[in-house]
C-alpha cells in the first residue's frame, strides 16, 4: 500500500512538473496582446450601424442558426465560412439569451483576438525576436479597418484575416498540411485568398526545401483538400451542391464585375483613406518596409540566416499576389485586409533591424512607443466611432412591424438589415443585384429581372426594403408604382407598404419611420 500512494504521489508530481513546464514555455506577451485587444474592441462596442453587406453576413448567419445552409436560404458569393461562422455566434447567442446580433459581433471579436495573438507570433517567429512581434501585432491593433469590423461585424475577411495569419506561421514552421488547411479555411471565408497565400507557399517550398519539394507541395494540396472535401460532402449529402457551385465559384467566375485599383485609382484611394484615416500611415509604412525587407532579401548575404530570408521573400510574395489581385478587383477597403499581415511584418521587420544596430535598450524603449502610439490611434478611433445606430435601427423595424397587422411579411431588395433585425426569412434567395448579380438573375431566374419583379408583385409581401441609396431598379419599378406606396426612410433603407395596408395605417408609418431618426438612449 505505501508504494502505491508513492507512487501516485510521484504520478501526481510529475505531472504538475509538466504543467509547469509548459506554462514556462507560454509566451506571456501572447495573453497581455489579448488582453489589449480586447479592451480596444470592447471600447468600440457592439451597437454600430448594420450595413448592408453586414446585413447579409449576419441574415445568412441567423439562417444557419435556424438549420439552413449557408447559400440555402441566400446567394451570396463570398465562401460559405461567411455565414458559418456567424451562424455559430447566432447559435450561441441564442443558448446565452443574447441579442444574435450582437452575439455574432462579440463571437467574431474572438476571431480578430485570435489574430493579434497569432500576428505576433508570426512576427516573432519570422525575424527571431519578440520586439518584432510586438510591433507587429501592434501594427495589427491599431488599424482602424480592422477594428471597425472587428466588433461591429460580422464580416468575412476577419475571419479571413486569422486564417492567412495561420497559414504565414504554418509556412514559417514548414508544417505543409497546416498550411494547407488554414489555406482552405481562408478560401472558404473569400476567394481569392487562395491565390495569395498559395504564392507565399510556393515560394517558401522552392527556396526553402533543397529536397522533398514535390512532396511539400503534396502535403499542401492535402491538407487544403480536408476542410474543402468535407464543405462538398455536406452539400452533397443536403442535396444542394448546386447551389454550393454557384455561388462559390459560378457566379464570381462567369458573372461578377468590379471595379480594380487599375480601373477606379482615385475610387480606390478615397475607399482606403475613408476606411483607415490615420492608420493608413501605419499600413503604407509596413508595406513599403516589407518590400524593402524582400527586395533586399533576393540577394544572400552571409550576415543574414537563410530561414529568415525565405521567411521575407515567402511574405513579399503574398503581398505581390494581394496586390496583383486588387489591381483586378478592389470593392472597398475592407479588400485591402489581404494585405495587412505583410504590413504588420514589414513593421516587425524594421523592428528587428533596429535591435541589430542599436542597445537593446534603445531597440525595447522604440518598439513600446511604437506600441503605444499604434494602440493611441486605435484607442481614439475605438471610442470616438462608437455609437448605437443599430439600436435606432431596431427600434425603427420593431415600431413599423408594431404598426401592422401580425404577419406582416418583408421582402428584401439589397436591404437585408430590416430582415435580421425582425427574425424573418426572405421570401426568396436573391437580395443582393450589384457587381454583375442582375446577370445571374436573368440566366437562373424564369423570365430573368423581369420576371422576378412580377414575381415579387404576385407575392404581395406587406413591406418591401429597398437599400442601395433609396435607387428604384427599372426591374422593380412597375410593381411598386402598381402596388405600393413609400413611407419613408429608414437607417439604411427605405420602406415601402402595400397599397392594401389602410391609408391611417400608411400615415402613422409615415411617422413612425420619421421618428426613428431620434437616436435611442
Amino acid at each position: 500500500m505505501p508504494s502505491l500512494r508513492s507512487d501516485i504521489v510521484v504520478r501526481t508530481m510529475t505531472s504538475l512538473s509538466g504543467v509547469r513546464d509548459r506554462l514556462a514555455r507560454t509566451d506571456p506577451l501572447v495573453p497581455l496582446l489579448c488582453a489589449v485587444a480586447t479592451t480596444l474592441y470592447v471600447l468600440h462596442g457592439f451597437d454600430g450601424y448594420l450595413s448592408r453587406d453586414l446585413g447579409d453576413y449576419a441574415y445568412g448567419g441567423q439562417q444557419v442558426a435556424e438549420g439552413v445552409p449557408p447559400y440555402v436560404a441566400v446567394v451570396n458569393r463570398a465562401g460559405p465560412l461567411a455565414h458559418l461562422i456567424p451562424g455559430i455566434g447566432a447559435l450561441l447567442s441564442g443558448w446565452v439569451g443574447v441579442d444574435q446580433v450582437v452575439g455574432m459581433r462579440v463571437f467574431l471579436m474572438l476571431f480578430a483576438i485570435a489574430a493579434i495573438a497569432v500576428a505576433y507570433l508570426l512576427g516573432r517567429d519570422v525575424f527571431r525576436s519578440r520586439l518584432a512581434g510586438v510591433a507587429a501585432a501592434a501594427s495589427l491593433l491599431g488599424c482602424q479597418g480592422f477594428i471597425a469590423y472587428a466588433s461591429d461585424g460580422p464580416r468575412e475577411k476577419t475571419t479571413m484575416v486569422l486564417f492567412l495569419l495561420g497559414a504565414m506561421l504554418a509556412m514559417v514552421h514548414r508544417r505543409w498540411l497546416t498550411v494547407g488547411f488554414f489555406t482552405a479555411l481562408a478560401t472558404l471565408c473569400w476567394q481569392p485568398v487562395l491565390f495569395v497565400v498559395m504564392a507565399g507557399a510556393v515560394t517558401a517550398i522552392v527556396l526553402g526545401q533543397s529536397e522533398g519539394r514535390v512532396k511539400a507541395l503534396a502535403r499542401v494540396v492535402v491538407g487544403g483538400l480536408i476542410p474543402t472535401a468535407v464543405t462538398v460532402a455536406c452539400y452533397a449529402a443536403v442535396g444542394a451542391f448546386d447551389v454550393f457551385w454557384d455561388d462559390f465559384f459560378l457566379i464570381n467566375a462567369r458573372y461578377t464585375r468590379q471595379i480594380s485599383l487599375v480601373t477606379n485609382p482615385d475610387e480606390a484611394w478615397r475607399m482606403l483613406v475613408e476606411g483607415y484615416g490615420p492608420s493608413l500611415a501605419l499600413f503604407l509604412t509596413g508595406l513599403v518596409a516589407i518590400t524593402v525587407l524582400a527586395v533586399r532579401a533576393l540577394w544572400p548575404s552571409p550576415d543574414r540566416r537563410d530561414a529568415v530570408r525565405v521567411n521575407v521573400l515567402a511574405t513579399g510574395a503574398i503581398l505581390l499576389a494581394g496586390v496583383a489581385w486588387s489591381l483586378r478587383a478592389f470593392n472597398g477597403f475592407p479588400d485591402a485586409f489581404i494585405m495587412l499581415p505583410p504590413a504588420a511584418l514589414g513593421i516587425g521587420g524594421l523592428v528587428a533591424g533596429l535591435a541589430h544596430r542599436v542597445s537593446l535598450r534603445t531597440a525595447v524603449f522604440a518598439t513600446a512607443a511604437w506600441t503605444v502610439a499604434a494602440t493611441a490611434i486605435g484607442a481614439t478611433y475605438a471610442i470616438s466611432t462608437r455609437d448605437n445606430t443599430l439600436d435606432q435601427q431596431r427600434a425603427s423595424v420593431d415600431a413599423v412591424l408594431d404598426a401592422l397587422p401580425p404577419g406582416a411579411r418583408i421582402l428584401s431588395v439589397e436591404a437585408p438589415q430590416p430582415l435580421v433585425l425582425a427574425h424573418q426569412r426572405n421570401l426568396s434567395r436573391l437580395q443582393l443585384f450589384g457587381n454583375g448579380l442582375i446577370d445571374y438573375v436573368d440566366d437562373t431566374w424564369p423570365g430573368g429581372r423581369d420576371g422576378y419583379g412580377r414575381w415579387v408583385g404576385r407575392q404581395k409581401p406587406t413591406l418591401i426594403a429597398l437599400g442601395n441609396g433609396g435607387t428604384v431598379p427599372d426591374w422593380l419599378d412597375p410593381t411598386l408604382a402598381q402596388g405600393y406606396h413609400r413611407v419613408g426612410t429608414s437607417i439604411g433603407w427605405d420602406w415601402y407598404v402595400h397599397k392594401g395596408v389602410g391609408r391611417q395605417t400608411r400615415d402613422e408609418l409615415r411617422t413612425i419611420v420619421k421618428d426613428t431618426y431620434v437616436p435611442v438612449e
